[in-house]
């Protein structure tokens, strides 16, 4: 039941503040992958769709206030890093090999300023959560990572994360539910090119996953989740998704559905 209040909630909210959201972010728009300029930063809408489907679960006693004061610290940490870095980066410089050559080159960038706070942010919340090793805070961050890498075409994100949490969710996980739920709210528009996530969005859906894998799975399935990020990121510093995805029909084929004119 709850995750069920959880999913209705957050994707309510999405949906009632994704065309107001839009018209507030305009003035921050950009160009995306088509050369179509449209608002950014949409993933405060996701922030404020998900904070809302924990606080409404708090207030029915579904969910703890130690809880919500703890995920929400990450969740709202994450995604204001990844604002900052949609407001003011010049995005030459990508992923983590991009971002530490950089800094070796005397050149502090904000994708810099945002591994160390997601990294900080992650071993804060590990204080209070005396069972979260150094495993744990590892799938917190290169989850962050591997969504920020994925989200270079309209809906790619956020369909990942349906599909990677979606198990999650239905058994019951409160965090994958209001992910699953904001998720929704916001995916016809993105697919319609009509705002992007930024990076403030797209570091949201990967901090919501990594907190899930690790409030949910046990440790073989933490430590599953860990290698395959570990292999996900190393794709994506190396090689690309979109040459990756590009390379095979299936993969093309469910990364343009719910595209307009999706393969022509």
């Amino acid at each position: 039941m709850a995750a069920v209040i959880g999913i209705v909630t957050a994707w309510a909210v999405a949906g009632v503040l994704a065309g107001p959201g839009k018209r507030m972010l305009a003035r921050g728009s950009v160009e995306n992958f088509s050369g179509k300029t449209i608002p950014t930063g949409m993933g405060t809408i996701l922030l404020a769709a998900v904070l809302s489907g924990l606080g409404l679960l708090t207030l029915a006693g579904l969910f703890s206030i130690s809880q919500l004061s703890l995920y929400g610290f990450w969740l709202t940490l994450v995604g204001l890093a990844g604002l900052v870095d949609d407001a003011f980066g010049d995005h030459e410089s990508r992923g983590f090999r991009g971002h530490f050559r950089a800094l070796f080159q005397g050149r502090l960038t904000t994708g810099m300023i945002k591994v160390l706070l997601v990294t900080l942010g992650a071993l804060l919340i590990s204080l209070p959560l005396k069972w979260l090793s150094l495993l744990e805070i590892g799938v917190l961050i290169l989850a962050v990572n591997l969504f920020n890498q994925l989200d270079l075409r309209p809906g790619r994100a956020l369909k990942a994360f349906l599909f990677l949490s979606g198990g999650l969710a239905a058994a019951g996980s409160i965090l994958a539910a209001v992910g699953w739920g904001g998720a929704l709210g916001l995916l016809p528009g993105d697919l319609r090119s009509d705002y992007m996530l930024g990076d403030a969005g797209a570091n949201l859906l990967g901090a919501l996953a990594g907190l899930a894998f690790v409030t949910v799975l046990p440790q073989t399935g933490i430590i599953i989740a860990f290698v395959l990020l570990v292999l996900g990121n190393g794709a994506g510093e190396f090689s690309s998704f979109s040459a990756i995805i590009e390379r095979s029909k299936l993969l093309t084929w469910l990364d343009q559905i719910g595209r307009p004119q999706a393969g022509k």
